[in-house]
Protein backbone atom coordinates (compact mmCIF):
# COMPACT_ATOMS: atom_id res chain seq x y z
CA UNK A 1 0.00 0.00 0.00
CA UNK A 2 1.51 3.18 -1.17
CA UNK A 3 2.14 6.69 1.23
CA UNK A 4 -0.82 8.55 1.98
CA UNK A 5 -0.64 11.93 0.45
CA UNK A 6 0.16 14.78 2.69
CA UNK A 7 -2.05 17.54 3.56
CA UNK A 8 -0.96 20.97 2.81
CA UNK A 9 -3.31 22.24 5.88
CA UNK A 10 -1.91 19.91 8.33
CA UNK A 11 1.67 21.01 7.28
CA UNK A 12 1.35 24.59 7.17
CA UNK A 13 -0.59 24.91 10.73
CA UNK A 14 2.98 23.05 12.09
CA UNK A 15 5.30 25.13 10.72
CA UNK A 16 2.73 28.03 12.36
CA UNK A 17 3.13 26.36 15.41
CA UNK A 18 6.69 25.99 15.37
CA UNK A 19 7.37 29.83 14.15
CA UNK A 20 5.33 30.97 16.80
CA UNK A 21 7.28 28.66 19.35
CA UNK A 22 10.67 30.82 18.45
CA UNK A 23 9.27 33.92 18.39
CA UNK A 24 7.76 33.53 21.81
CA UNK A 25 11.41 31.76 23.10
CA UNK A 26 13.11 34.52 21.14
CA UNK A 27 10.97 37.17 23.12
CA UNK A 28 11.48 35.75 26.00
CA UNK A 29 15.35 35.87 25.49
CA UNK A 30 15.09 39.54 24.73
CA UNK A 31 13.13 40.26 27.68
CA UNK A 32 14.97 38.69 29.99
CA UNK A 33 18.10 40.17 28.05
CA UNK A 34 16.95 43.29 28.00
CA UNK A 35 16.21 42.99 32.12
CA UNK A 36 19.47 42.23 32.72
CA UNK A 37 21.23 45.25 31.16
CA UNK A 38 18.31 47.68 32.75
CA UNK A 39 19.07 46.11 36.13
CA UNK A 40 22.73 46.04 35.40
CA UNK A 41 23.00 49.42 34.36
CA UNK A 42 20.77 50.91 36.91
CA UNK A 43 23.48 49.90 39.53
CA UNK A 44 25.68 50.78 37.71
CA UNK A 45 24.06 54.46 37.96
CA UNK A 46 23.60 54.15 41.83
CA UNK A 47 27.13 53.04 42.33
CA UNK A 48 28.42 56.33 39.93
CA UNK A 49 26.12 58.70 41.67
CA UNK A 50 26.74 57.74 45.31
CA UNK A 51 30.53 57.50 44.84
CA UNK A 52 29.92 61.03 42.64
CA UNK A 53 28.20 62.23 46.02
CA UNK A 54 30.78 61.15 48.50
CA UNK A 55 33.88 62.75 46.02
CA UNK A 56 31.72 65.47 46.46
CA UNK A 57 31.81 65.60 49.88
CA UNK A 58 35.48 64.97 50.38
CA UNK A 59 36.16 67.84 47.80
CA UNK A 60 33.56 70.60 49.71
CA UNK A 61 35.18 69.73 53.13
CA UNK A 62 38.87 69.89 51.36
CA UNK A 63 38.36 72.97 49.62
CA UNK A 64 37.15 74.62 53.16
CA UNK A 65 40.60 74.06 55.00
CA UNK A 66 42.50 74.80 51.41
CA UNK A 67 40.83 78.35 51.36
CA UNK A 68 41.97 78.78 54.91
CA UNK A 69 45.17 77.92 54.07
CA UNK A 70 45.26 80.57 51.12
CA UNK A 71 43.60 83.19 53.25
CA UNK A 72 46.24 83.02 56.23
CA UNK A 73 48.81 82.69 53.04
CA UNK A 74 47.27 86.26 52.00
CA UNK A 75 47.34 87.54 55.42
CA UNK A 76 50.70 86.83 56.43
CA UNK A 77 51.90 87.78 53.20
CA UNK A 78 50.06 91.24 53.90
CA UNK A 79 52.13 91.38 57.46
CA UNK A 80 55.10 90.83 55.72
CA UNK A 81 54.70 93.99 53.53
CA UNK A 82 53.42 95.97 56.59
CA UNK A 83 55.90 95.31 58.92
CA UNK A 84 59.13 95.95 56.40
CA UNK A 85 60.79 98.49 58.14
CA UNK A 86 59.16 98.45 61.70
CA UNK A 87 60.98 95.72 63.53
CA UNK A 88 64.38 95.99 65.57
CA UNK A 89 65.99 93.06 63.74
CA UNK A 90 64.86 91.20 60.91
CA UNK A 91 64.92 87.78 62.09
CA UNK A 92 60.91 87.37 62.86
CA UNK A 93 60.36 88.69 59.03
CA UNK A 94 62.89 86.29 57.84
CA UNK A 95 60.98 83.65 59.48
CA UNK A 96 57.51 84.60 58.38
CA UNK A 97 59.00 84.85 54.46
CA UNK A 98 60.17 81.15 55.26
CA UNK A 99 56.87 80.22 56.49
CA UNK A 100 54.90 81.81 53.03
CA UNK A 101 57.12 79.93 51.19
CA UNK A 102 57.02 76.51 52.87
CA UNK A 103 53.12 76.81 53.23
CA UNK A 104 52.74 77.95 49.27
CA UNK A 105 54.65 74.80 48.67
CA UNK A 106 52.90 72.55 50.73
CA UNK A 107 49.28 73.81 49.98
CA UNK A 108 50.03 72.91 46.19
CA UNK A 109 49.53 69.30 45.98
CA UNK A 110 45.73 69.91 47.18
CA UNK A 111 44.98 72.94 45.09
CA UNK A 112 45.78 70.21 42.34
CA UNK A 113 44.39 67.83 43.59
CA UNK A 114 40.68 69.33 43.93
CA UNK A 115 41.23 70.74 40.22
CA UNK A 116 41.79 67.06 38.65
CA UNK A 117 38.52 65.83 40.85
CA UNK A 118 36.58 69.04 39.52
CA UNK A 119 37.34 68.52 36.19
CA UNK A 120 36.71 65.15 36.71
CA UNK A 121 32.99 65.39 37.91
CA UNK A 122 32.58 68.08 35.39
CA UNK A 123 32.83 64.83 32.62
CA UNK A 124 29.92 62.21 32.99
CA UNK A 125 30.39 59.00 31.13
CA UNK A 126 28.89 58.67 27.80
CA UNK A 127 26.65 55.55 28.64
CA UNK A 128 23.70 54.35 26.72
CA UNK A 129 20.65 52.78 28.10
CA UNK A 130 21.53 49.42 26.56
CA UNK A 131 24.43 49.23 27.77
CA UNK A 132 25.51 47.23 30.87
CA UNK A 133 27.13 50.77 32.90
CA UNK A 134 30.10 49.28 31.80
CA UNK A 135 31.41 53.12 31.21
CA UNK A 136 29.14 54.04 34.58
CA UNK A 137 31.41 51.65 36.29
CA UNK A 138 34.76 52.63 35.15
CA UNK A 139 33.55 56.36 36.13
CA UNK A 140 32.89 55.60 39.52
CA UNK A 141 35.80 53.62 40.05
CA UNK A 142 37.67 56.82 38.87
CA UNK A 143 36.09 58.87 41.54
CA UNK A 144 36.58 56.56 44.01
CA UNK A 145 40.59 56.78 43.27
CA UNK A 146 40.75 60.38 43.61
CA UNK A 147 41.68 61.48 47.37
CA UNK A 148 42.88 64.54 48.81
CA UNK A 149 45.91 62.79 51.02
CA UNK A 150 47.97 65.94 51.36
CA UNK A 151 45.18 68.11 52.95
CA UNK A 152 45.66 66.71 56.53
CA UNK A 153 48.81 68.75 56.74
CA UNK A 154 46.78 71.94 55.96
CA UNK A 155 46.03 72.24 59.54
CA UNK A 156 49.68 71.81 60.77
CA UNK A 157 50.59 74.70 57.94
CA UNK A 158 48.26 77.14 59.35
CA UNK A 159 49.71 77.06 62.55
CA UNK A 160 53.01 77.48 61.22
CA UNK A 161 51.93 80.63 59.77
CA UNK A 162 49.78 81.20 62.61
CA UNK A 163 53.29 81.16 64.77
CA UNK A 164 55.01 82.95 62.62
CA UNK A 165 52.99 86.02 61.83
CA UNK A 166 52.76 86.41 66.03
CA UNK A 167 56.22 86.44 66.35
CA UNK A 168 56.09 89.50 63.71
CA UNK A 169 52.92 91.06 65.48
CA UNK A 170 54.80 91.22 68.63
CA UNK A 171 58.18 92.34 67.09
CA UNK A 172 56.36 95.14 65.31
CA UNK A 173 54.96 95.94 68.86
CA UNK A 174 57.89 96.07 70.00
CA UNK A 175 59.28 98.24 67.82
CA UNK A 176 56.69 100.93 68.07
CA UNK A 177 57.33 100.85 71.87
CA UNK A 178 61.10 101.68 71.26
CA UNK A 179 59.66 104.36 68.80
CA UNK A 180 57.47 106.11 71.61
CA UNK A 181 60.44 105.90 73.83
CA UNK A 182 62.81 107.44 71.17
CA UNK A 183 60.07 110.13 70.85
CA UNK A 184 60.20 110.46 74.28
CA UNK A 185 63.66 111.10 74.65
CA UNK A 186 64.07 112.81 71.28
CA UNK A 187 65.29 116.76 71.72
CA UNK A 188 62.22 119.11 71.46
CA UNK A 189 62.93 122.46 70.49
CA UNK A 190 59.67 125.14 70.65
CA UNK A 191 59.09 127.63 68.13
CA UNK A 192 56.79 129.60 70.42
CA UNK A 193 56.23 132.76 67.68
CA UNK A 194 57.93 134.65 64.62
CA UNK A 195 59.54 138.05 65.04
CA UNK A 196 62.80 139.66 65.94
CA UNK A 197 64.88 140.29 68.84
CA UNK A 198 61.75 141.23 71.16
CA UNK A 199 61.10 137.21 71.12
CA UNK A 200 64.59 136.43 70.71
CA UNK A 201 65.26 137.77 74.30
CA UNK A 202 61.91 136.44 76.01
CA UNK A 203 63.91 132.97 76.16
CA UNK A 204 60.72 130.90 75.36
CA UNK A 205 61.61 128.87 72.48
CA UNK A 206 63.02 129.35 69.17
CA UNK A 207 61.57 132.43 67.23
CA UNK A 208 60.85 132.19 63.14
CA UNK A 209 62.91 134.35 61.45
CA UNK A 210 61.54 133.66 57.78
CA UNK A 211 60.04 137.56 57.68
CA UNK A 212 63.46 139.02 58.18
CA UNK A 213 65.43 136.77 56.23
CA UNK A 214 63.27 135.47 53.26
CA UNK A 215 65.04 132.27 54.18
CA UNK A 216 63.10 129.55 56.25
CA UNK A 217 65.24 129.82 59.88
CA UNK A 218 64.35 129.94 63.01
CA UNK A 219 66.68 131.56 65.59
CA UNK A 220 67.65 130.99 69.44
CA UNK A 221 69.86 132.37 71.78
CA UNK A 222 73.10 130.55 72.83
CA UNK A 223 71.92 131.08 76.58
CA UNK A 224 68.74 130.09 75.97
CA UNK A 225 68.62 126.84 74.54
CA UNK A 226 71.01 127.32 71.57
CA UNK A 227 73.67 125.59 73.73
CA UNK A 228 71.36 121.86 73.61
CA UNK A 229 70.55 122.26 69.82
CA UNK A 230 71.67 118.92 67.76
CA UNK A 231 74.14 119.42 65.25
CA UNK A 232 75.04 115.72 65.00
CA UNK A 233 74.09 114.89 61.32
CA UNK A 234 71.40 112.57 61.12
CA UNK A 235 70.12 113.30 64.43
CA UNK A 236 66.04 113.43 64.74
CA UNK A 237 64.24 116.46 66.71
CA UNK A 238 60.92 117.32 67.08
CA UNK A 239 59.87 120.93 66.84
CA UNK A 240 56.58 122.22 68.20
CA UNK A 241 54.62 125.13 67.95
CA UNK A 242 54.74 127.62 64.41
CA UNK A 243 57.44 124.73 62.59
CA UNK A 244 55.90 121.52 64.44
CA UNK A 245 56.96 118.65 63.03
CA UNK A 246 60.16 115.70 63.09
CA UNK A 247 63.25 116.90 61.76
CA UNK A 248 66.68 115.73 60.53
CA UNK A 249 69.88 117.59 61.55
CA UNK A 250 71.88 117.92 58.64
CA UNK A 251 74.74 119.05 60.40
CA UNK A 252 76.30 123.10 60.38
CA UNK A 253 76.31 124.28 56.86
CA UNK A 254 77.44 128.09 57.57
CA UNK A 255 79.41 129.67 60.54
CA UNK A 256 78.55 133.66 59.80
CA UNK A 257 79.89 136.43 61.41
CA UNK A 258 76.71 138.73 62.17
CA UNK A 259 78.76 142.14 62.01
CA UNK A 260 79.97 141.46 58.10
CA UNK A 261 77.11 139.26 57.14
CA UNK A 262 73.92 139.59 55.22
CA UNK A 263 70.80 137.76 54.51
CA UNK A 264 72.70 136.43 50.57
CA UNK A 265 74.68 134.70 52.96
CA UNK A 266 72.68 132.55 54.24
CA UNK A 267 72.70 129.02 53.04
CA UNK A 268 69.75 128.09 50.63
CA UNK A 269 68.27 124.39 49.77
CA UNK A 270 66.80 123.04 52.74
CA UNK A 271 63.72 123.40 54.63
CA UNK A 272 64.81 125.01 57.45
CA UNK A 273 67.75 126.97 59.26
CA UNK A 274 68.24 127.11 63.08
CA UNK A 275 70.59 129.79 63.99
CA UNK A 276 72.34 130.26 67.53
CA UNK A 277 75.07 131.98 68.39
CA UNK A 278 78.43 129.78 69.58
CA UNK A 279 79.60 129.91 72.88
CA UNK A 280 77.52 133.79 72.71
CA UNK A 281 79.75 135.51 70.37
CA UNK A 282 77.71 137.12 67.18
CA UNK A 283 81.50 136.12 65.29
CA UNK A 284 80.56 132.71 65.12
CA UNK A 285 76.65 132.57 64.09
CA UNK A 286 76.52 129.02 63.23
CA UNK A 287 73.55 128.03 60.33
CA UNK A 288 72.21 124.17 61.16
CA UNK A 289 70.31 123.12 58.29
CA UNK A 290 67.28 120.90 58.81
CA UNK A 291 65.41 118.65 56.81
CA UNK A 292 61.88 118.16 57.64
CA UNK A 293 60.49 114.68 57.15
CA UNK A 294 56.81 114.97 58.71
Amino acid sequence: MGTPPTNPAVSDSKLRRRMLRATGLAAAALLICGGTLFTLRATAWADYTSTSASLATRQAATADLAGATETAIVDARRLLADSAGKVLTEEPRVALRTAIENATVRIRPTTEALKVATDAAAHAPNDDLLSAGIALRQAAARLAALGFPAADTLTSVDQDLAEARQVVTDAVAAWSIEQERIIRDRYTNHVHAAGWYPELDACLGSVDLTASYGVATIAEHWSCGGRDFPEEPGTLITLTGLRAGTYRVEGIVAMLNQATATTTDLPRGFDLLYQTCQNGQSSSMSMTALTKLG
